[in-house]
């Protein structure tokens, strides 16, 4: 069964962008599986200069491999391997590595 990501469609298709925010949704990873068995890891993939418009329209996300973006984006994949969960990162170019900037507020956490 693979794991899936969701990933900004324009960070996907310009080889120029890096994930300048990434965060791992714990509650992603309670949704059903797709019809072809991959499901959702619980990593969000984004530039980090998207409008609301942008994060609104399905079509500018897309859900590629878990493991191939962890290929991809070596920091990335360093985040995954360590097995850090329900936190967001910021991209910090200068040293080359994500910063953790916090939790992630899990919707569950308001019930």
């Amino acid at each position: 069964m693979a794991l899936i990501a969701f990933a900004a469609r324009r960070l996907i298709e310009d080889d120029s962008l890096v994930p300048g925010y990434v965060y791992h949704d714990p509650d992603d990873e309670s949704l059903p599986a797709a019809p072809d068995g991959s499901r959702a890891s619980g990593w969000n993939l984004l530039v980090g200069d998207e409008s609301e418009a942008e994060l609104a329209d399905a079509k500018s996300l897309i859900m590629p491999e878990l493991d191939w973006l962890a290929q991809r984006y070596p920091a990335f994949g360093e985040l995954v391997h360590a097995g850090f969960r329900a936190r967001q990162y910021e991209w910090n170019a200068r040293f080359g590595s994500y910063a953790d900037t916090g939790p992630v507020e899990s919707e569950l956490d308001d019930a």
